[in-house]
């Protein structure tokens, strides 16, 4: 091959006769794992080098092998056969192959649908793999192994996918409209204990917490939920006026300030029962939220509602009723 055959670029029906390799799945590859990076006409077709249709027979040699896709891409980008245009996605890309190939089973199988239909920003496909999985699956099981992942994956790419920030706001859109119609279903049909739920000052993003109510809803809780950013001298007043018996709070990263986990103090002190702090600010600040008199649950929702029963039973017996009423 001569020197201007080696810096010629093919249309990508060219690269398809070459390689066997549908267009559909050639456009996959560069979306979900960043194999491949075509240049640009004006008029925004793909043209693709020599050098990519290279790496399209390795990334086929090892599937032969009997790699996985994701296997695949890991091994290519890893061994730097994409060069110097792969360097910035490197990361990203080996991590959300890693997260879906650690996905036992069908949970794969819905990782890869429902990430291609956040891609289309499509909500009826969106509606039709959730529901699929939920007929299946219990509600718990679907939030842990493929609510949780979509979400960690979309807070990573947003930092190099061109779309990263509106497939993570669409998503969270429609996820946040699934939750509250499945919500206000399962508030009218628990009976057990009542939560407080709320996200601290400053805290808007609500999907974590929503999935850890529809969690605590489905053992059987009631929940009282106040949103975002809640102010927290008021929950004393709300926690005697609906009989809760503990309260859980959900935070971020956002440093907590010495008036905020005095705010925290003052708070265990004015309510009989409980109080959890779930998110990644318990996680990052465990220690001061303990020494505020509050029980730190961590990020992970079914944990945090373990931790939570040990404390708050779902139904509470005659003596933890009589204690609640005469206080600690």
């Amino acid at each position: 091959m001569d020197k201007q055959d080696r810096h010629s670029y093919f249309p990508i029906r060219i690269v398809t006769e070459r390689t066997g390799v549908g267009a559909s799945t050639l456009r996959a590859w560069e979306r979900r794992y960043g194999l491949l990076h075509p240049k640009r006409t004006p008029k925004g077709h793909r043209l693709y080098s020599e050098a990519d249709i290279l790496l399209i027979k390795r990334v086929l040699e090892l599937l032969d092998e009997g790699h996985s896709i994701s296997e695949a891409a890991r091994r290519v980008l890893a061994a730097g056969e994409q060069g110097e245009a792969a360097a910035e996605t490197l990361t990203q890309a080996n991590e959300q192959a890693r997260i879906i190939e650690l996905a036992s089973g069908q949970w794969s199988h819905y990782l890869e649908r429902m990430l291609t239909a956040i891609e289309e920003f499509s909500p009826k496909r969106l509606d039709a793999i959730y529901n699929e999985a939920s007929s299946l699956y219990p509600l718990d099981l679907v939030s842990k192994h493929l609510i949780e992942p979509i979400l960690k994956l979309l807070g990573e790419r947003w930092k190099w996918r061109p779309t990263g920030i509106a497939e993570e706001h669409f998503f969270s859109a429609w996820l946040r409209n699934k939750l509250g119609a499945r919500l206000h279903h399962a508030m009218s049909q628990a009976t057990g204990s009542k939560l407080v739920v709320a996200c601290v000052p400053g805290h808007r993003h609500e999907v974590g917490v929503l999935l850890f109510v529809l969690a605590a809803l489905g053992r059987g809780y009631q929940v009282v939920y106040l949103g975002a950013d809640t102010p927290l001298d008021s929950l004393p007043l709300v926690v005697e006026r609906c009989g809760a018996r503990g309260v859980v709070l959900a935070g971020g990263r956002t440093p907590a300030s010495s008036e905020q986990l005095e705010e925290l103090h003052q708070l265990v002190q004015r309510i009989a029962g409980p109080v959890f702090v779930g998110g990644p600010l318990s996680a990052e600040y465990e220690r001061a939220v303990a020494r505020a008199g509050a029980t730190p649950i961590g990020a992970e929702f079914a944990l945090a509602l373990h931790l939570v029963s040990m404390k708050v039973p779902v139904q509470p017996t005659v003596a933890d009723s009589e204690s609640q009423r005469v206080g600690r």
